[in-house]
């Protein structure tokens, strides 16, 4: 992949990115918009009631106080979903301001109920950061609260009589339910990436331990073929017998040779020069594509044999690995189709996968440009293409009869 492309920042990374932001928003909004209407409607019936300025300019104040806690709140939501009570400092500048304003409205007429609004959204804030054992004593406490604060109020009559005893109930009712769901769906999709994170690693292991397995069956029958001889040849060479001189110095000879294969062999390796059947990079394609949770599909007409070696099965498998690399590093995929299948005079490949964009299209990436040149050096050809999110890479190549059936 070329390093602009590599440059471009993971679609999923971004989604949860913009995942985050709603739920921010949605929490924190909520909450200022009923802290907002609740003063506005708390200090115009305390001003109804002849309240002083003084009481109307902090009630007023109070009320902008939670609601800058409740924004800050929000944002520890990010982290500390059900992580426990923040730190007593944070409780403390979360919690005196509703409190205030609850003593300092329960006495004043015009005042009731909406002047506990304020501790009973704030409380609301922190049922998705506390413990969940702890979430039902705090609702019953905000709950008792507002009771309570109705009760000591001088003037539950115009709230009454204003008909504003359904709104407070249904504000009761939904804060709580929408905050914590809010929260917890956040917390869903954080579980949701870390396990797609995990399962991007152990694809990543696998296809190493898949290289370590190659470079032990290249390396483990030279080396013990190595040392059987070189261990004939130590026995051989104090002999005064020309005949065991003769047999050691071929041993030498032959342990030279299986160095020099070993040695070609682990670069064609590190290359990936190696010729591998195409069988075993299809199932290792869809082994690793499913650890990462993306639904592969995997077809392949009878009449095309993977299962042998040759030139066609090497540059397919090649294919195969690109792709498959791609769509791990740059797509947010879901599903992937792999079809190989011979069409007319060609052999045609072709894998298609969703969840791209536009940034991420591995359109001009080195790697795809290095495997174009090899095709085009025997006939073939290497085409890609992506319409809305989807993105399909068509490799081809001539269909002897030699080709199709090796």
């Amino acid at each position: 992949m070329s390093p602009a492309a590599a440059d471009q920042p993971d679609p999923a990374g971004r989604d949860i990115n913009l995942t985050w932001w709603y739920t921010f928003l949605s929490v924190a909004g909520v909450a200022v918009f009923l802290l907002a209407i609740s003063a506005l409607i708390t200090v115009s019936m305390m001003h109804r009631f002849d309240a002083p300025v003084w009481l109307l300019v902090t009630t007023l104040g109070l009320f902008v106080c939670t609601a800058v806690a409740n924004v800050y709140l929000s944002w520890l939501i990010r982290d500390s979903y059900g992580a426990g009570w923040p730190q007593p400092r944070i409780m403390a500048a979360a919690l005196v301001p509703p409190l205030a304003c609850w003593l300092l409205t329960a006495f004043a007429p015009g005042a009731v109920l909406y002047g506990a609004i304020p501790l009973w959204v704030t409380l609301s804030t922190l049922l998705p950061l506390i413990p969940r054992a702890h979430r039902w004593p705090v609702t019953l406490a905000g709950l008792a609260s507002i009771v309570l604060h109705g009760a000591l109020n001088p003037q539950m009559q115009p709230v009454s009589e204003g008909g504003f005893v359904f709104g407070i109930i249904l504000l009761i009712l939904m804060t709580p339910s929408s905050f914590l769901f809010t929260g917890w769906l956040w917390n869903l999709i954080i579980r949701l990436d870390d396990a797609r994170t995990v399962n991007s690693q152990l694809a990543v292991a696998r296809e190493r331990l898949r290289f370590a397995s190659d470079l032990h069956d290249i390396q483990g029958h030279h080396l013990q073929v190595i040392a059987l001889k070189a261990e004939l040849a130590q026995r051989l060479m104090p002999s005064d017998t020309a005949e065991h001189r003769k047999v050691a110095l071929e041993a030498i000879g032959e342990i030279r040779e299986l160095a020099e294969q070993a040695q070609a062999e682990t670069r064609e390796l590190v290359r990936d020069l190696r010729v591998v059947s195409l069988a075993e990079e299809l199932d290792n394609a869809k082994g690793v594509l499913e650890a990462a949770d993306i639904t592969t599909e995997v077809s392949v007409s009878p009449e095309v044999q993977t299962s042998a070696s040759g030139q066609n099965n090497r540059l397919f498998g090649f294919a195969v690995r690109e792709a498959t690399t791609n769509i791990l590093r740059h797509a947010n995929a879901t599903q992937v189709h792999i079809h190989l299948h011979c069409d007319d005079d060609e052999l045609r490949l072709r894998i298609r996968n969703d969840g791209v964009t536009p940034a991420a299209a591995p359109t001009q990436g080195t790697g795809l440009d290095g495997l174009r040149q090899r095709f085009q050096a025997v006939g073939g050809s290497i085409a890609t293409s992506q319409e809305a999110a989807t993105f399909e890479l068509d490799a081809t190549l001539p269909c002897p009869d030699q080709e199709v059936q090796s």
